[in-house]
């Protein structure tokens, strides 16, 4: 038997709505969805209910965005780090009698200070470890059919940039290397009086080769990878994906566009460096869209008041990189120096632009 449509609204009224009566279905819960993330608020959790072949990715991942959250931290710590040596009090000649007890009131000052670097030398140690791990999981032929999540490969972007951003601060302040060798000065006057300071030197002697040997923290990721067979392949990747990226013209903010632009001339470097045959990247990508690309962007902003260039860091890292300074088209790339007078005039203005987008905006 049909019930009349207004019989049935009638009906709808004698129903009692109060407020503590229960509920079937709770409230609603809003889901954000974000085009192109390439972070997680709930990290990348997963449930039991709804367990996916992914567990071992965003396991990963996540271990990625910690380390890079961390050196986050890391890199403030060293953008932030001031001489603290011409702060130091000095005696006159009629008080050199208290000379010993200024060395150790200094020593303990700038300990203070060397302990920051150490923590900088330890971090990038162990974070080149994992990352090298990282990327040698897809050295693996069941592991290359698919390949890393595009949210993978920027994680591994990310922290890429973090560790090259530490080489161009630690190769660019030069009030670390005054603190240093103010600071070996004073261990060896209070060391004298010390027992076992074996330990101590060795220490020392690892933290001054980690501040005065340019790029310590690329060559040692170096060593990492290619622990490895087949690592190349995963670099091979990462290039073909800030490759496509940048010539494509994805939605990339300026961060992002700068940390390719960054990482690019590195991964370059290291896949030509590689026993293998380092021709066999220029078969997946064109030498010339990376010519293209690194002359479009010849001044690649890092920090407020510093700077990488693409065509320096590639004449520079082939000193380190023997097999890498066969590439003669890449090596005479000009820097930025040796632009041309018309473009040295037009790209300052689009740097510029750039800059403005990143501190502003």
């Amino acid at each position: 038997m049909e019930v009349p449509v207004e019989e049935a609204i009638a009906a709808l009224s004698t129903f009692s709505l109060e407020d503590n009566q229960p509920e079937v279905q709770g409230p609603g819960i809003w889901v954000a969805v974000e085009g192109g993330a390439t972070s997680s608020p709930i990290q990348y959790s997963d449930v039991s209910a709804y367990r996916l072949s992914l567990s071992e990715d965003t396991k990963a991942i996540n271990q990625l965005d910690a380390l890079i959250q961390e050196g986050n931290e890391i890199t403030s710590v060293l953008y932030t780090y001031r001489s603290c040596v011409k702060a130091l009090p000095q005696l006159p000649e009629s008080m050199k009698q208290s000379q010993a007890d200024l060395y150790l009131e200094t020593y303990q000052v700038l300990d203070l200070e060397m302990s920051r670097l150490r923590e900088v030398q330890r971090w990038q140690a162990s974070t080149a470890s994992k990352l090298a791990a990282d990327m040698q999981r897809f050295s693996r032929h069941e592991r290359r059919i698919n390949g890393p999540t595009i949210t993978h490969l920027w994680s591994m972007l990310k922290l890429l940039d973090i560790l090259i951003q530490l080489d161009h601060l630690k190769n660019a302040k030069a009030s670390i290397p005054n603190d240093f060798s103010w600071y070996k000065r004073t261990f060896t006057q209070v060391s004298v009086q010390w027992q076992d300071t074996d330990s101590m030197r060795e220490e020392l002697d690892d933290l001054q080769i980690f501040l005065s040997t340019r790029w310590t923290i690329l060559l040692n990721l170096h060593v990492e990878m290619f622990r490895v067979n087949n690592v190349e392949d995963i670099l091979h990747i990462l290039i073909v994906f800030i490759v496509e990226s940048l010539e494509l013209n994805f939605a990339l903010l300026f961060p992002e566009k700068h940390i390719l632009l960054r990482v690019l001339p590195v991964l370059v470097v290291l896949a030509a460096s590689s026993e293998k045959d380092s021709e066999s990247l220029y078969k997946r990508v064109k030498l010339n869209r990376l010519i293209n690309i690194f002359k479009n962007d010849p001044v690649v902003p890092a920090f407020p008041d510093l700077h990488l260039s693409p065509s320096a860091m590639l004449k520079e890292l082939s000193t380190y990189f023997p097999k890498f300074s066969s590439q003669a088209r890449l090596l005479t790339l000009p820097a930025t120096h040796e632009l041309p007078h018309r473009e040295a005039l037009e790209y300052p203005l689009h740097w510029l632009c750039s800059c403005l987008h990143i501190y502003y905006f």
